[in-house]
């Protein structure tokens, strides 16, 4: 197989191409000898004699996409975890819940043990939400 010459986007370093590693990823050796994995995406063909070519097909081997497995488990949790979120999320995400309550839930967190609540009651100490409903709906947790 004849190997061909590729310049790194990165390094501007000449290396050779050796195969393709998956998708992504080329196996080449750069001038002293070393193999190396490169990402396609950063690998420009180079010819000898004409100096940097553009950007063209790589000739690697086309594989198949694989499809991504269905999952019984979903991959995102839609509730909200009060312990990581910002005011500005838990006011977007939350019903009934503006800006300014937002941030009294962020100050009443930091001001809390290890900075985070313990339990859904303690939220209880921030007025005029409907704390209920929310845990009803199970929008958030801790």
């Amino acid at each position: 197989m004849t190997h061909t010459l590729y310049q790194d986007q990165k390094t501007g370093k000449l290396v050779e191409f050796i195969s393709q590693v998956d998708g992504d990823y080329a196996m080449v050796k750069e001038a002293g000898g070393t193999v190396v994995y490169k990402a396609i995406s950063q690998l420009t063909p180079y010819d000898k004699d004409k100096g940097r070519l553009t950007k063209i097909k790589m000739p690697f081997l086309q594989e198949e996409e694989e499809t991504i497995p269905e999952t019984t488990v979903p991959i995102e949790d839609y509730r909200l975890n009060l312990n990581m979120a910002s005011a500005e999320q838990i006011a977007k995400r939350l019903p009934g819940v503006g800006y300014t309550t937002a941030k009294r839930i962020v100050e009443l967190r930091m001001s809390l043990s290890g900075e985070q609540f313990s339990s859904l009651q303690q939220l209880e100490n921030i007025p005029r939400v409907n704390w209920e409903q929310i845990i009803k709906e199970d929008l958030i947790f801790i």
